[in-house]
This record gives C-alpha cells, structure tokens and sequence, in this order.
C-alpha cells in the first residue's frame, strides 16, 4: 500500500472508532428530526389567547343591534369570527392606550378616519401578538374596510364587484417544453437545499482538516511523521481521510434518515386511511387503492408534480461529484492554513480569504430562486471557489437557456473545478511542505508568499 494510502487509512480508522463519531453518526438524524418536531410541538403548544379590542368611533365595520343595550357586531358577519387565538370585542368609542392596563384585553386595533383613506390604523399591545394573530386581523380588517367603501362610497354591489375583480396569476410555460407548466422556483428550491448540505459539509470537515494538522504540528508528530513520508503526501492523506470520514456520516444519516422518514410516512399513511390499509398478495392496500397508484396518483398531482421535473440521476452524480471537488479544493486550503499557524487563534488572519468565496456563494444561490436567469449566477456557477454550491440551483432547473444549466455550461463547471482543484493542491502543498516545521513565529501573508515562490 503507498505511503499516501497508509495515511488515509490511519486518518479514517482514528477518527471512526472515535466515541464522539459514534454517538453523532447514530444520534445526528434523531436530533435532527427531534428539533423539527419539537419546534412544530413548542409552536402548537404555546397558541396564546389573545382578546383583541375594535375600537371603531367612525362605524366603519360595526353596526348596532339594539337599541337599548347598544350591542355592537361586525357589520359583515362573516368577518371577525372568534377562534382559538383570537377573541373579539367591539367598542364606539376611542380608548386612550393607557385604559387597556385593566388586563381586559391584550391587544387593542383602533379604526379612525385615516384607516378608512389610506388602510394604515394602530395597533396597541400588551402582549405582541404572533404573526398567525396578526394575520387573521390583517384579513378581517382589509375586506371590511373594502365592502365598506365599495357598498358605501362606490354605492355598488359588493357580490358583482366582487365578480368583476380579478386577481391576475402567471401559468409559466418554457418554451423548450411548450404544453407543460413550468415550476422553475420549486426547482431552484429543491437545488438550494443541495447547496446548503455541501455548504455546511466543506465547512464542517474542512475545519476539522485544519484543526487535525494544527494538533499534529502543536505536539510534534508531524516531525516523526515527516521522516518517514513527504508533506504533500501527509497532506493528501488527511485531507482524503477526513473526506472519507464525512462522506462516511453522511451516507448514514441518509440511510437512518430514510428509514426515519419511511416509518414516518407509513405512521402517516395508516392514520391518513384512518386504519383501512391491508396487504393483498404482497402489496400495500389503502382504501382500495394499491402502492403503485397512490404513486400514479401522486404523479398527477399539481401540487408535487413539478418534482418528477427535475433529472434526478443528474442531480444525484452532480451533487456527488461537486460534493467530493468541493471539499477536496477547500480541504487543501484549510490544510495549508493548518500547516502556515502554530494555534487556532492564528487562523482568524487566513480563514477570511478562504470561506468568502463558500458565503458569498450561499447569497448567489439564494439570489438565484429569485432571478435564475442572472447572468451573475452563471457566472458564479462556472467559477470554481462558488460553483460546487451555485451549480446545484442550476442544475435541479434544468436545461432551460439561460435559467437552467446547459451541458456545455455544465462541462465548464466541472473542468473549472478539477483545474482549480489541482492548483489548490499544488499551492497547499508548498505551503505546507514548509510551514509544517516552521515553529514560533507570527507568521503573516510575506512569509506564505515567500514560501509559494521557494523552490523545491
């Protein structure tokens, strides 16, 4: 076996057999899903009740009902229904703010004559209402306030106004596939979300890279080491062993997050058939209708269909291989910056330069949801420090001219990278071969050139 090999061997069974690698391997998924659940349970569980006070001294939205108790109602009663959250009472008259220190009510919404021009009113709060509250009363608000002018102050039918108003909504079509609607913003989503995992993978290991060579160099293995193998060849070896380390956690997480998911969605399925699935002859059979047409079924549907868009066995080889040309081009430089400093408070220097390029390309993604047509974004998904994570929004597009991803542009993308990464790796290795041994000195951006032009 080569020296190389030996290398990342002993850098993959160290770090595998760790208690900590463990513990996270099995544990990462469960935490996961745990967060998501107990975000959406904390969310449910803490539904306040809010007493909203209408205060409307111009009769906009209310009407009385009686003349002897003067009881006031919504004047369009199916607006300011009361729910779980949100209680309403009525008022004609203006209530000074520092009045709703009684504790009657927590939230106070006051309708004036601006309100009624321009939409704009104030909202007084003891308790700030959650964004589901404010919502509702943004809604109940908005169409009283909009039949009131329109039965009012137009004198007009609300139900023909109504009828006679419009909300315009574009049905995108591409024209590289006329007849089939286009879902290019879901997709980008979907592209994103790939994007971020290789985001977070090359920061995570690539740390742990530098980290690795920083605790070798700090207790003086390296020295024993490098007596035996050459630098380069030391740093190839960890870079690669961390690598296989985290693809080594990653396939498990995605295996046990699969497996999570699937007893999840089966769990799902059988309360959704409220008990009435079986098996017949081998397949599962809910309400009469077997796997394989709950999946034709699910095909047809609008609302997810626009994912059978996207060409997964692209996306998966694609995210593979930036996956892997990402964190080996970054690796190297966490690797030299490792190598270049004597402890982790002299990284803050060299980390800038490094992880501009991976945030900035988080932002260009992101902008691409946006705009997948920019221009900015092609360029960025060619251009070798930001396209393993750029691309990825490109490609779940497609192939569609400028917003998606053509194959010349794809070629590019995975040309510019190698290229990149093989400079990357030249250039960490003359860093490295010589600040591995150099010891107790600040060293600075003069010392790293010097060493970049040094010849062997």
């Amino acid at each position: 076996m080569s020296k190389i090999g030996l290398i990342i061997r002993r850098e993959y069974t160290t770090r595998v057999r760790k208690k900590s690698f463990i513990v996270m391997t099995l544990l990462g998924p469960l935490l996961f899903a745990g967060l998501m659940f107990g975000t959406v349970w904390a969310t449910l569980a803490d539904q306040k009740t809010y007493k909203v006070l209408v205060s409307d001294p111009y009769g906009v939205i209310t009407r009385t009902i009686s003349d002897t108790d003067q009881h006031l109602v919504p004047r369009f009663p199916d607006r300011f229904k009361n729910s779980e959250n949100v209680i309403y009472a009525f008022t004609d008259k203006s209530i000074e703010p520092e009045k709703m220190q009684d504790g009657l009510y927590n939230v106070m919404v006051e309708v004036d004559d601006v309100t009624i021009t321009d939409g704009k009113c104030q909202l007084f709060f003891s308790d700030y209402p959650s964004s589901q509250v404010k919502d509702k009363m943004e809604a109940d608000l908005q169409e009283s306030l909009e039949r009131f002018r329109v039965i009012d102050s137009l004198q007009l039918d609300y139900e023909k106004y109504k009828r006679a108003k419009l909300k315009v909504s574009f049905a995108e079509v591409n024209l590289k596939n006329l007849g089939q609607k286009d879902y290019t913003q879901q997709k980008a989503m979907v592209g994103f979300g790939f994007a971020i995992l290789i985001y977070f993978f090359i920061f995570l290991y690539g740390v742990q890279v530098m980290r690795g060579v920083i605790e070798e160099k700090s207790s003086r293995i390296v020295e024993v080491m490098v007596s035996s193998v050459k630098p380069f060849e030391l740093m190839m070896g960890k870079v690669v062993g961390i690598g296989l380390v985290g693809l080594t956690q990653f396939l498990i997480w995605v295996l046990l997050s699969s497996l999570t998911g699937s007893l999840a969605m089966s769990y799902f399925e059988s309360q959704l058939a409220g008990g009435s699935a079986a098996v017949e002859n081998g397949v599962v059979v809910m309400n009469g209708m077997s796997q394989a047409q709950l999946a034709q079924n699910l095909m047809n549907n609008e609302a997810v269909n626009w994912l059978f868009q996207i060409n997964w066995p692209l996306m998966i080889s694609m995210f593979v291989f930036f996956f892997i040309g990402g964190y080996l081009l970054y690796a190297s430089l966490f690797a030299a910056i490792g190598a270049a400093v004597d402890g982790d408070t002299d990284t803050q220097q060299f980390m800038l330069p490094v992880t501009l390029p991976l945030v900035f390309s988080y932002f260009v993604s992101f902008m691409l949801i946006e705009n997948p047509a920019s221009s900015i974004g092609n360029f960025f998904s060619i251009f070798p420090l930001t396209s393993p994570i750029t691309i990825m929004v490109k490609i779940a597009i497609g192939d569609g001219g400028n917003t998606g991803v053509h194959w010349l542009h794809l070629v590019g993308s995975m040309l510019s990278l190698v290229i990149a990464f093989l400079f990357f790796i030249w250039l960490g290795g003359k860093i490295y071969r010589v600040g591995i041994l150099s010891y107790g000195k600040r060293v600075g951006y003069r010392d790293i050139w010097r060493w970049i032009k040094q010849k062997n």
